[in-house]
């Protein structure tokens, strides 16, 4: 199984301060040990995670933007990373769910995110705000535990 990883769950198993990276690094411990299981990133995802994680508004010791975009890179050059690239279908697709599921602007990124996946036929998704990507039929979330 392919699991992608949401931005928030990315957050929190790189900042070992963050209140859920015991929870975040488990589940991806046990995904990665079974067979034939690996992980799904998107470019968006890591963007986000560079801007997150070296924020001091956020973290009492953010990264910094050197150690940012370090993690970054190791994280999509990784062995047990599928790199998924938005299709030429994405954005129209992406529209087409903020509008069918009349989604708000602060819903554009997770739309996004979700149309990505979809058109990579990448439908498990780990994630802190399963309630976020409930309304999208073709995604089955994983919540960290």
């Amino acid at each position: 199984m392919i699991l992608a990883l949401d931005t928030d769950v990315l957050v929190h198993w790189t900042m070992q301060g963050a209140p859920r990276h015991a929870a975040v690094t488990r589940l991806l411990k046990r995904h990665l040990r079974q067979r034939g299981h690996t992980l799904a990133l998107t470019p968006q995802t890591l963007h986000e995670l560079i801007h997150v994680s070296t924020d001091p508004r956020r973290f009492e010791q953010p990264m910094s933007m050197k150690e940012a975009l370090e993690r970054a890179r190791a994280l999509w050059d990784a062995e047990e990373v599928v790199r998924i690239l938005p299709a030429p279908t994405v954005f129209h697709r992406t529209l087409e769910l903020l509008t069918r599921f009349h989604l708000g602007r602060k819903r554009i990124l997770d739309t996004a995110l979700a149309a990505t996946l979809e058109a990579a036929d990448v439908l498990h998704l780990a994630t802190l705000n399963a309630a976020d990507f409930a309304v999208f039929p073709f995604l089955e979330v994983v919540t960290p535990s």
